[in-house]
């Protein structure tokens, strides 16, 4: 992979040379709005744009996403109580990495300095930049029908962060939700309504049969093996209530309309996985996987988010900035990985990286994101 990645970079330092000769003639002659795509270029699904009006990523809908919420201090978590009205509260933070930055000494003190290293800081980060860049997009935390009526039980499975089950605890106070995952949340907000569990998901779940309401996980296919992907959705099954729905989101591993470079690196991420069991193919077997578990009505929706500034208007062109960034800070924090598996110099390997953000632009790259909503029947 080291020799192949210096001849993918050898080879664009040409190209780069004839199309910045030719920059200047194709600036004159190219419209945004209506040149015609070369062959290698095709288009990504960006209807959602219109459909969501608050999708932008204006000073309003972002305040909005990243509103935190009001901290609570009582022990009994699922103690049914009224609950009053929340008065809308300013923005707490105005950037994500500066929110990190204040709550790296209480992480500390709740765990072992060894526990936790600067790749953890850096990968929470990432999380949630995509996080708020999925829910700005989504104009939603949850796309699938919720029960919110008092005493519903939400479970949010590979919890993370903490983030979505915190943002739906919040906003619907009536509801229990519960996040599952084998490393809790560092800093745990204390609401009424809401807790966490340590668990690993693809093993038992600490609840009952027909116990739950919905069930939500996003962003596990590279924690999940392939041969483990039927037991976890008919875990989800047990668990739920007949008529409750589960909401899967997950994106494809490959990036669309991929340059040489992305596509190296595409070839690499295709041998890990398999090395590692994992399915690179997992949002083509979703579907089928839970209708196999027992599961109905079966929705797919899918979201493609640009990478880079490349496209014209310009909610997608904010979209976009985040999500390349987002992808550069992956690269970033993985740089030590890739320098040793692929035998490259660091050098080599910050190179590698920037072709791969360039190509971003150059070919209209994007990110797929797919969404499977099923339902247990009645």
């Amino acid at each position: 992979m080291g020799n192949q990645a210096s001849r993918i970079i050898e080879k664009n330092k040409d190209r780069k040379i004839r199309k910045a000769q030719l920059h200047a003639q194709r600036r004159s002659t190219l419209n945004a709005e209506s040149r015609s795509l070369s062959s290698h270029i095709s288009n990504g699904n960006y209807d959602w744009i219109d459909e969501n009006e608050l999708t932008t990523l204006s000073v309003g809908a972002l305040a909005a996403a990243m509103e935190k919420a009001r901290p609570q201090t009582n022990e009994n978590y699922f103690e049914q109580k009224p609950v009053p009205e929340r008065p809308a509260q300013p923005p707490r933070r105005k950037s994500i990495t500066e929110y990190f930055t204040k709550r790296r000494p209480s992480m500390l003190q709740q765990r072992p300095p060894a526990a936790l290293s600067d790749f953890d800081y850096k990968e929470f980060d990432r999380w949630q930049r995509e996080h708020y860049l999925l829910k700005s997009a989504r104009k939603a935390n949850a796309w699938a029908s919720i029960n919110t009526d008092t005493g519903s039980v939400v479970i949010d499975a590979g919890t993370g962060t903490g983030i979505w089950a915190l943002e739906m605890a919040t906003q619907y106070p009536r509801i229990q939700v519960l996040g599952l995952d084998r490393l809790l949340p560092q800093e745990q907000q204390r609401l009424d309504n809401l807790r966490f569990a340590e668990c690993d998901v693809t093993q038992s779940w600490p609840m009952s049969d027909h116990a739950v309401d919905f069930v939500h996980q996003r962003h596990m296919k590279g924690s999940i093996k392939e041969n483990e992907w039927l037991a976890l959705l008919t875990e989800m099954y047990r668990v739920l209530k007949p008529g409750g729905y589960v909401e899967l989101v997950e994106e494809d591993f490959w990036d669309h309309n991929a340059g040489p470079m992305q596509q190296a690196f595409g070839k690499f991420v295709e041998e890990q996985c398999q090395e590692n069991g994992i399915d690179y193919n997992i949002t083509e077997a979703l579907a089928s996987l839970l209708t196999d578990a027992g599961f109905t009505d079966l929705e797919k929706k899918t979201l493609d988010i640009p990478l880079g500034e490349w496209p014209s208007d310009p909610e997608l062109k904010q979209f976009g900035f985040i999500n390349q960034e987002a992808h550069r800070a992956r690269l970033r924090n993985h740089r030590d990985f890739i320098v040793k598996t692929w035998g490259i110099s660091s050098d080599e390997c910050d190179a590698l990286s920037q072709e791969v953000m360039d190509e971003f632009e150059e070919y209209h790259g994007f990110t797929r994101i797919h969404t499977f909503i099923a339902k247990k029947p009645l």
